[in-house]
């Protein structure tokens, strides 16, 4: 038989072949979009849960630096109050050693007989001429001067050494390292 023939044959055929050629064209194209969507609904779901995981790592790393700069500045505030503490008692220390002194020599003075004053630190007229010159006042009054001037120096002495301790505390929170507590 000659292909003619077969063509004449078969023609009801060749119509079913072709359907059966396009619907398994059209099936593998609707397979392959299926794949496809399959695929990109898998990629979809994916990058959803690393947006949700992403956004929960950021909240527990923001809670955990802002946990830290409380600690910070609670650690701050202490060891400026630490300063602080410190540096009033020998402040007042000092001052107190002051006031002791002075009244001591007062009252050494006071004690002694061979002075001509009633004041309460009386002196020889040599000495109370020399306080008149350097002070412009008497013995007692030189002392009282002196006093003060011994306890603005210790005022001084004690702001400034705290300024510098203040200013030497660290404010820094330490850096954040992964993995570490």
């Amino acid at each position: 038989m000659t292909q003619t023939a077969l063509l004449r044959r078969y023609w009801w055929a060749i119509p079913i072949v072709v359907l059966l050629a396009a619907n398994s064209i059209l099936f593998l194209v609707l397979n392959s979009r299926t794949a496809d969507r399959d695929q990109w609904r898998d990629r979809a779901t994916a990058e959803e849960r690393a947006h949700k995981q992403t956004v929960a790592n950021y909240r527990a790393a923001s809670a955990e630096a802002q946990r830290q700069a409380q600690a910070n500045v609670a650690r701050v505030k202490a060891d400026q109050a630490a300063i602080t503490e410190r540096t009033v008692n020998d402040y007042q220390d000092r001052l107190a050693d002051v006031d002791a002194r002075h009244e001591r020599v007062r009252a050494q003075l006071a004690a002694r007989t061979d002075l001509r004053s009633s004041d309460a630190a009386p002196m020889s007229i040599a000495s109370d001429a020399t306080c008149r010159a350097y002070a412009g006042t008497d013995c007692d009054g030189l002392l009282a001067k002196l006093r003060i001037a011994e306890r603005q120096a210790w005022n001084l002495v004690a702001l400034r050494r705290w300024a510098q301790e203040q200013a030497a505390v660290k404010v820094e929170p330490v850096p954040i390292t992964p993995g570490s507590d």
